[in-house]
């Protein structure tokens, strides 16, 4: 009988093991980026008394445009992270920027260094500012210079026409602007292959609902085809004017 009290607290033991070992594993899983829209990132911090909301644009972004309570911590500074360590791992993270990009990759830090409950708002203040949610600015404006009557002028020729709508600061907008340079010397007088800078034309890009940048479209007789979000290959952008061309 002894023998089998042993064995059975033995396996009892054994079984306590296991399950601590596995709680911890589960534990460690609990790190995770909610990427929320616009509508529910601001519930959700209007919900939470206890949040830090951080905004990881360049200071003259920042300036031009912020939500009411976020501080600004410039992904592009070299102690960016250092930054991110001194935040409070006991209170959740609400992070943003312009379009998305930079916030996602800011929300992975957060999470490579032990914060575990971390908000990412889709498409950024972009989407933030379609859906006429408030914000805080402390400059003035510049004129836009792309408006919604040259947009009417672009789309009134009688080519088709490509939009790219980009940001200096996005890095696949980067990465696709040799590629449409290629294509726009490549079909001259068969199509029109437009660049529009979504910080130069915030009201049309308001307007048109424009976030998540890279985003395409395509335009023929000045009907829409295509919106495409994300960065776009040489192949797949000419499978798009292959389309407008047909």
């Amino acid at each position: 009988m002894k023998k089998i009290s042993r064995l059975f607290l033995l396996a009892i033991f054994t079984v306590s093991i296991a399950s601590c070992a596995q709680n911890t594993s589960t534990n460690s899983k609990n790190q995770k980026v909610s990427l929320l829209s616009a509508i529910a990132f601001n519930v959700e911090m209007i919900n939470m008394k206890e949040k830090q909301i951080i905004d990881v644009r360049t200071p003259e972004e920042f300036h031009s445009g912020y939500i009411n309570g976020a501080k600004n911590l410039n992904i592009y500074d070299h102690d960016f992270e250092q930054k991110l360590k001194e935040l409070d791992k006991s209170k959740p993270v609400f992070v943003y920027c312009k379009g998305g990009g930079r916030s996602a990759d800011a929300a992975e830090q957060l999470k490579s260094l032990g914060f575990s409950d971390i908000y990412d708002m889709k498409g950024g203040i972009m989407a933030w500012g379609n859906r006429n949610l408030p914000v805080v600015t402390t400059t003035t404006k510049a004129p836009d210079l792309f408006t919604r009557k040259d947009y009417d002028t672009l789309l009134a020729q009688g080519l088709p026409v490509l939009i790219d709508y980009y940001a200096t600061w996005c890095a696949p907008c980067k990465k696709m602007e040799p590629i449409l340079d290629k294509l726009s010397k490549e079909f001259e007088g068969k199509i029109v292959i437009k660049r529009i800078n979504v910080d130069e034309a915030s009201a049309l890009v308001k307007e048109l609902t424009i976030e998540n940048i890279p985003v395409i479209t395509t335009h023929k007789q000045g009907n829409e085809l295509k919106h495409v979000n994300g960065f776009q290959s040489e192949d797949q952008m000419r499978s798009m004017i292959n389309e407008l061309l047909h």
